[in-house]
């Protein structure tokens, strides 16, 4: 026994990935695109440095070398993740029945969160520097916009003070104007904001950019694109590694320009419905996606601390 016929096959390919694509992964369109080969480590970018100008003051004086700098960032290539799911005959997965049954949505969910998770992990996480690519550089304290900042005293909860330094440490750091922005927030954080702008007059509100979608959710603040995910979301690979929350308890809302986190894909994804030869009966239904995700430069990413007590 193989396959399912191959008509079967690819009707369950096509409908997973349509699914996917009429309910896009929040965050992967957020960042740029890099298809990878078959190689365990690719280059993501070659980095010029800045450096200064030289002054010609001396007549029929020798040239002087004019040295920027120059770096590398690395990807590298993980492991597979996968959704697979043996189901027995008598549960009766009948193609038509698969493509809209649970499992068929379960496998689609898990592709979203492991694409998601890996576009977090590379925001957070260290980039891979150097000719070799075997250098770390975590994201910069400078890049942290610290929970304190909003109040009087102690832990804030999200607040528009701390989006404006947000926006102030992108902008120092150099970062062109037409970079899209984006700034991930949890339910949490959206209410917090929301109920911060909306106690404020129209004026205020159209100064800052403040923009609500049909239903009054909050999808624009200070230049910032709000994309809405569940940070602290117990299936998250991101959060069950400990990124999305410092020790203290504080949830770290990430923001970052376009072109400040890169995604490198081996396989978007892998689909299959087959029969399993060995058991009776007996056919697995599989979905898997190789990608990974990382910071490009350290000025373009940093994130927000903020209490939920």
């Amino acid at each position: 026994m193989g396959d399912v016929n191959t008509t079967a096959q690819i009707e369950f390919q096509n409908n997973i990935e349509l699914q996917l694509q009429h309910k896009n992964s929040v965050l992967w369109d957020t960042c740029e695109e890099q298809q990878c080969s078959g190689s365990e480590k690719e280059t993501v970018k070659d980095l010029i440095g800045e450096a200064e100008d030289q002054e010609a003051d001396e007549r029929h004086g020798d040239l002087k070398e004019t040295d920027p700098g120059h770096d590398r960032v690395w990807i590298v290539k993980p492991n597979e993740r996968y959704f697979n799911k043996f189901v027995d005959g008598a549960d009766q997965l009948a193609t038509k029945i698969g493509l809209t049954g649970g499992y068929t949505m379960a496998a689609m969910a898990t592709m979203h969160r492991a694409w998601d998770s890996a576009i977090l992990e590379g925001a957070y996480g260290p980039m891979l520097m150097g000719k070799d690519g075997i250098t770390t550089q975590p994201l910069p304290s400078t890049m942290i916009v610290p929970v304190m900042l909003g109040g009087v005293s102690g832990p804030q909860r999200m607040n528009v003070a701390k989006v404006r330094q947000a926006k102030l440490v992108l902008d120092q750091a150099f970062n062109e104007a037409d970079d899209p922005r984006y700034m991930a927030l949890s339910a949490v954080q959206a209410d917090d904001l929301l109920s911060e702008v909306q106690a404020t007059n129209g004026d205020y509100a159209k100064a800052f950019g403040v923009r609500l979608d049909a239903d009054g959710n909050l999808i624009g603040l200070l230049g910032f694109n709000i994309k809405r995910i569940e940070l602290r979301n117990p299936k998250l690979r991101a959060f069950k590694r400990g990124l999305t929350v410092t020790p203290g308890g504080y949830t770290r809302n990430p923001f970052w320009v376009r072109s400040g986190i890169r995604k490198g894909v081996w396989n978007k994804l892998r689909t299959s419905i087959k029969d399993q030869p060995q058991k009776v009966d007996t056919r697995n239904v599989f979905a898997g996606t190789t990608m990974a995700a990382t910071r490009t430069q350290a000025g373009k990413v940093g994130y927000i601390e903020n209490s939920e007590a």
